[in-house]
């Protein structure tokens, strides 16, 4: 008698990620951004119709999502499940080869798909539990009512209807601590966008601002240089 299989065929995602131009594939689109083939292949180092063929491989896969774009067709992760499930496979990767050769860049502040992560990322999600604005229930996460205040103060205020959850963990893989997600995550990440941080051309890393280490003391009573001293301990 055949077994059942208990789980679904997750040999076929590792086939997909296994291959090293479609990891560094993923790598890149990494920070939620939408990539056009060529541009993908100048970045991963490999041919466009090389590229073009692992492309088509991760959008069937249903780990990339394709947008037409007049002639163009625009590459991205398929959403903020995958983006989790390769933020976890990293930190896995990470533990398994013991590996410590992370630039400093990408473990001070980076972008998780929508939202902040590496210290600055994992310094928000503090800031918010200490003042319990966000508490844990389990392994969720819940916005308070303090919380709502807190975002009302912040000029931050989400739709009626939400195609995600208001607010989550991500376990952060370079920290190995969580990082705020969801709805309030990506929010958090456009407003420091918006000045505060400036995304480094060619990588996920997040460089802050002289206003920003203004903005983030003000509002989240953050010392930005603290946060990099972390990295130097």
């Amino acid at each position: 008698m055949a077994r059942r299989n208990e789980m679904p065929n997750i040999a076929r995602i590792g086939a997909l990620i296994g291959n090293p131009v479609r990891a560094r594939i993923i790598g890149v689109l990494m920070n939620g951004s939408e990539r056009r083939a060529s541009a993908l292949a100048g970045e991963v180092g490999a041919t466009p119709q090389a590229v073009s063929a692992h492309l088509s491989s991760l959008v069937a896969g249903g780990l990339l999502a394709v947008r037409p774009r007049g002639r163009q067709r625009l590459y991205c992760i398929r959403n903020e499940h995958v983006a989790e499930a390769m933020e976890v496979l990293s930190r896995t990767a990470m533990e398994a080869t013991r590996e410590a050769t992370v630039a400093e860049d990408i473990r001070c502040a980076r972008r998780c798909y929508d939202h902040v992560a590496g210290r600055l990322g994992v310094a928000l999600c503090e800031f918010a539990l200490t003042r319990r604005y966000v508490v844990a229930n389990g392994a969720e996460a819940v916005l308070t009512r303090a919380g709502s205040d807190w975002l009302d103060s912040l000029e931050l205020r989400p739709p009626a209807s939400l195609r995600r959850p208001l607010v989550r963990f991500c376990l952060d893989w370079t920290e190995r601590r969580a990082h705020l997600a969801g709805w309030l995550g990506a929010a958090l990440c456009r407003q420091l966008e918006d000045g505060a941080v400036r995304r480094s051309k060619g990588s996920r890393a997040l460089v802050v601002t002289p206003a920003g280490r203004t903005f983030l003391k003000r509002r989240f009573l953050l010392e930005w240089s603290a946060i990099e001293d972390r990295g130097m301990r």
